[in-house]
């Protein structure tokens, strides 16, 4: 049952204005040079190292339950549902939100398609589905000022192409470790919105969510590579 929202006293400092959204986020192109495997390394090594370097995302943020549930499509719905989703900081952290999910993504698709057995692809491809009906629903919240952002930072990554994967038709390891680095950038993104975010306020629990679920994904990703 979710508790009444409290009510802002007056002192309360005024919301972040929308035109001071995070800017779009440029993706810098990745680098598929001498540091990737070849494809004739059936070990794939270098990735292998990658992936060891790696640690579990799994630090709480600050205030949250030390054993939180994964986040899913209908704790969504229900969020969007019982907030105010036309103020200024939730449009800012939802158009935000909708960048990380949707580069994630295209990723996580990779590494679907190079799965290396059937029963992987299929928990794989339901990830990619869980990803893709969140960003849909929080595409389905912007207002015309959030489309309107939304238009202009697709612009701006259709002239980035490190934005996209390149690792169609890698090595599983290489597809893997390049997923995991996006959705640990985009993790650590989402931490950052939430942590300027007052308290109980919709951006703040929307941010939270989508971090939790990026999370979530990456932790289940790495517990492939094991």
């Amino acid at each position: 049952m979710r508790h009444p929202r409290r009510e802002a006293s007056p002192s309360t400092s005024p919301p972040l204005l929308f035109h001071n959204a995070p800017p779009c986020m440029n993706n810098d192109a990745r680098d598929s040079g001498s540091g990737s495997p070849s494809v004739s390394d059936p070990e794939g090594s270098v990735d292998r190292e990658r992936l060891e370097e790696r640690t579990l995302l799994m630090e709480e943020d600050e205030g949250e339950a030390p054993e939180a549930l994964t986040p899913d499509v209908e704790a969504l719905r229900a969020l969007v549902e019982d907030v105010d989703c036309q103020c200024a900081p939730y449009q800012s952290v939802a158009v935000a939100a909708v960048q990380i999910l949707e580069r994630a993504l295209r990723y996580e698709r990779e590494v679907a398609e190079a799965a290396l057995s059937l029963g992987q692809q299929e928990k794989l491809r339901s990830m990619v589905e869980v990803a893709y009906q969140t960003a849909s629903v929080l595409r389905d919240t912007l207002n015309a000022q959030g489309h309107k952002v939304m238009r202009l930072c697709t612009k701006e990554s259709l002239s980035d192409p490190g934005g996209d994967p390149q690792s169609s038709g890698q090595p599983w390891w290489f597809v893997l470790t390049d997923a995991l680095e996006v959705l640990e950038e985009g993790t650590d993104q989402m931490a950052s919105l939430t942590t300027g975010q007052p308290p109980d306020s919709p951006a703040r629990e929307l941010s939270q969510l989508i971090t939790q679920l990026l999370r979530s994904h990456h932790d289940a990703l790495l517990l492939e590579a094991e």
